[in-house]
């Protein structure tokens, strides 16, 4: 799938910064816009999860 010219650079940009593959951030990026509008439930952290309380 091939974006408009500005799309596709900040596709690139985002790549690069977060050192993912392009089909991963299209994922990401799909994925939390139908999370915060709820097309899919949003997963939040379990009480029990291994982040002893840091972000």
């Amino acid at each position: 799938m091939i974006f408009a010219d500005d799309v596709e650079l900040a596709l690139a940009l985002a790549c690069e910064e977060l050192q993912m593959t392009r089909d991963e951030i299209i994922r990401l990026i799909l994925r939390e816009w139908l999370e915060q509008y709820g097309f899919i439930q949003f997963h939040e952290l379990d009480e029990g999860s291994d982040t002893n309380s840091s972000a």
